[in-house]
């Protein structure tokens, strides 16, 4: 008969919670920055923008976020040296940015359409894909060592 709860799947559930409550950690922090930097781009440099502004927000809590991951979350994953956190953060900013070809048309139809708050369309926006990106983060990005099947 085949076990179910194995020490090992055990183990690793508890390990997947964990850099899940940690991505989620750096996750909110970085939606602190984004909301911040595009406050600061509209409201206080006056864009003119939305879109652009949140673009550009986009890619400062992208930075944060991957600073954060590379180092907290996912820190014992990393591989590869220099070389390999360029090729993470490449494939992490463009995770980030395919993700606004979604974001930006559901931002211009919030904030235009409904005439939602632009950091509450924001934010919204932004949490809805925190879980894709969550398991993209987490199964491609960072992929860890699989665990040995036994037998």
């Amino acid at each position: 008969m085949k076990k179910i709860l194995t020490p090992q799947r055990l183990g690793a559930a508890a390990k997947k919670l964990i850099s899940g409550s940690q991505f989620a950690t750096v996750g909110a922090l970085g939606l602190v920055v984004n909301q911040v930097v595009l406050w600061l781009l509209v409201d206080v440099l006056h864009t003119g923008h939305l879109l652009l502004s949140a673009a550009m927000a986009t890619q400062a809590s992208t930075t944060f976020n991957f600073i954060g991951t590379e180092s907290w979350v996912f820190g014992s994953r990393r591989a590869g040296g220099a070389v390999g956190i360029i090729k993470r953060f490449v494939v992490y900013d463009a995770v980030n940015s395919t993700a606004l070809l979604i974001r930006l048309p559901v931002l211009q139809v919030m904030t235009a359409g409904l005439h939602m708050n632009y950091l509450v369309a924001n934010l919204l926006t932004l949490v809805a894909l925190t879980l894709l990106r969550f398991l993209i983060a987490d199964s491609l990005i960072w992929r860890g060592p699989t665990l040995p099947r036994r037998a």
